[in-house]
């Protein structure tokens, strides 16, 4: 079933009713879920873990840390130390302390520490949380950069589809912004 070039080729006609219809993650989803292996539909599956606020947390992290997959390790080894980084500057803001909040992660270099520091100081809530989305979207596009028909460039295309569903269910017009960058993203890779 492995058949990755016929399944990122097809990526772009799965979201292509964007503009007229609205971006459901949830069909996009399942249509590569219909195509992928058993062992690729449980990436998929771990990847939504780390999307569900309520899993995420030391067990599921060191599930991702574990995981045979490079694009799993990596990104959600970003978003850990992301995650972290935000307690840590929302408890400094609030006077609490966060230590109680943070996952263990293992010591290591993480070179989006200023920026992201530089863009949860940011005041407008709305620019904060579209410059944390795009640095997520291109961390996955970082990871991915040379897997051009394999499953890292599936699990790619399936974070930022899930940040395109983020905003075009808070602010449409950004959605759809997003949806265009994906699919140019798409088209350049062809």
């Amino acid at each position: 079933m492995d058949n990755y070039v016929y399944i990122v080729a097809g990526l772009p006609e799965l979201t292509s009713g964007f503009e007229n219809t609205g971006f459901d993650y949830s069909a996009v989803k399942e249509s590569i879920m219909e195509l992928l292996s058993e062992k690729d539909q449980q990436l998929v599956e771990l990847m939504e873990e780390g999307f569900d606020e309520n899993t995420l947390g030391a067990d599921f992290y060191a599930k991702a840390a574990e995981s045979k997959n490079r694009f799993i390790r990596e990104y959600f080894d970003f978003d850990g130390r992301l995650r972290n980084l935000k307690v840590q500057y929302l408890a400094k803001r609030l006077g609490k302390q966060g230590d109680n909040y943070l996952v263990e992660l293992p010591e290591a270099d993480f070179e989006e520490e200023k920026l992201i520091m530089d863009i949860l100081a940011e005041a407008d809530f709305v620019q904060r949380e579209q410059k944390m989305d795009e640095l997520k979207w291109e961390k996955a596009s970082d990871i991915a950069r040379l897997d051009y028909f394999n499953m890292n460039a599936i699990l790619a295309f399936m974070v930022k589809a899930k940040t395109v569903q983020r905003w075009a269910e808070l602010d449409p017009a950004k959605g759809q912004e997003m949806f265009k960058k994906l699919v140019n993203e798409i088209k350049d890779k062809r």
